[in-house]
């Protein structure tokens, strides 16, 4: 089972316009973990970048850990990434060949996704529920003129947290990446930069794969099973304690490279040469 990761520099020069594009050390080890794990278990793996994200890995010699290469995406200038942030995994998944598992650069996979994906189409993480904070009715958009919804949406479908996506079928693939795209072209400039976000992403998904007649498979159906659940780690809701709290980076850090040394050496051959994790040889 092939595996893919994206990196997209544009939401990150909004805030950094004048320095190169770089990953914190607890962003990296994340990644070097995260790709170890997802090799060991599963299958091959490949990174889509962007040009200026792409200088970045090939500078840090960080291709070598993609068994599948490294591959250059355009993401459409008319995607806003202030607000779609994470538009680039879709031109990433766009550009991949299915089946294949969308990855996170910040979620952790320890097990075998095969036998349990075997006779699915469609597979995420975990569903959401509709909280109206966070998926307000579609009707509040201010939407461009010519934009209208698919009659056949069904909005009262749960959203699908992409954290880690399985596709299977390139057709309906097409669907979505291009309803999600539409989506982004379609809405009124906006200072939101979370409803509409996850609403290209993760309510899209579902809503078009209902309307295809085809299930969307979840190992957890509700968010709080993942913390009763050893096959994921996903660092989402911690990266900005991470952030802020250099002991809980150092620890944090500390506890990975571990894991590396212990069941991924080739791995850590890799991390412990570079000059971020210096202070931890």
């Amino acid at each position: 089972m092939n595996g893919f990761y994206s990196l997209w520099s544009a939401p990150y020069f909004l805030k950094k316009r004048d320095a190169g594009f770089v990953m914190q050390d607890y962003e990296l080890i994340t990644l070097l973990l995260s790709v170890a794990a997802f090799e060991k278990y599963n299958g091959k793996t490949r990174l889509y970048a962007d040009r200026k994200a792409l200088e970045y890995v090939q500078e840090r010699d960080l291709g070598q850990i993609f068994s599948r290469g490294v591959c250059e995406m355009q993401v459409p200038e008319d995607i806003d990434p202030a607000v779609f942030w994470a538009g680039g995994k879709l031109v990433a998944l766009q550009m991949e060949e299915l089946p294949s598992v969308m990855i996170d650069t910040d979620l952790i996979i320890w097990e075998d996704l095969g036998p349990w994906l075997q006779d699915k189409q469609i597979a995420v993480i975990h569903r959401e529920e509709l909280r109206e904070q966070i998926y307000p009715e579609p009707s509040s958009f201010a939407m461009k003129e010519g934009y209208a919804f698919p009659k056949e949406w069904d909005f009262s479908v749960r959203p699908a947290n992409t954290a880690m996506l399985y596709l299977k079928d390139p057709a309906f693939r097409d669907v979505y990446v291009r309803e999600a795209l539409r989506f982004m072209r379609g809405i009124q400039p906006t200072n939101d930069n979370l409803c509409p976000m996850v609403f290209a992403e993760q309510r899209i998904l579902p809503t078009c794969a209902q309307a295809k007649g085809i299930e969307v498979s979840a190992f957890c159906e509700q968010i709080e099973q993942l913390r009763e659940q050893h096959r994921f780690t996903h660092i989402w809701g911690h990266k900005n304690v991470l952030k802020f709290n250099m002991d809980e980076r150092r620890s944090f850090i500390t506890r990975c490279l571990i894991r590396l040394q212990k069941e991924f050496p080739d791995m850590y051959g890799i991390a412990s040469a570079m000059e971020e994790f210096e202070e931890y040889r």
